[in-house]
């Protein structure tokens, strides 16, 4: 199997982009700008904040996130050699394109797993909301920043 230079630069950029959304920063409630945090200096609504997401961690379960990225690496190296199996034998070289396939899915699973991992449950979710909210805030949704 012969790699071209359009092949190496494709995959460079999907590992990129995959690398760039695994480790940016958690997802926080993003507020709605009512009476309450119109009056509030920042520093006392990041502090009320803090605090609903350290309540959150304390009471919340949250899943085994390992057992899952290790789930979501299997699922893409399967799915990748399938389809590398599937192109392979089009072409005629189904055992290197399987091998290929089932490397490329299984990297990409990974990155799917932690780019998932800093995604907070629903459940987390409403709780750090409802700790808001029982401070006078409105939350309209949840971003990363």
């Amino acid at each position: 199997m012969r790699c071209t230079t359009a092949k190496v630069s494709f995959l460079t950029i999907v590992l990129a982009l995959g690398a760039c959304s695994a480790f940016s920063g958690p997802p926080t409630p993003d507020f709605y700008p009512n009476k309450k945090y119109l009056d509030s200096p920042r520093s006392v609504v990041n502090e009320d904040e803090q605090a609903c997401l350290a309540m959150a961690n304390e009471y919340i379960k949250q899943p085994n996130k390992y057992q899952t990225l290790a789930k979501d690496a299997v699922v893409g190296g399967a799915v990748g050699a399938a389809g590398g199996a599937i192109g392979g034998a089009i072409m005629g070289h189904a055992g290197p394109a399987t091998g290929a396939g089932a490397a490329i899915g299984g990297l990409l699973g990974v990155l799917k797993g932690l780019s998932d991992m800093n995604e907070p449950t629903p459940s987390y979710e409403r709780f750090v909301e409802h700790c808001l909210q029982q401070k006078g805030y409105a939350i309209i949704g949840w971003s990363s920043k």
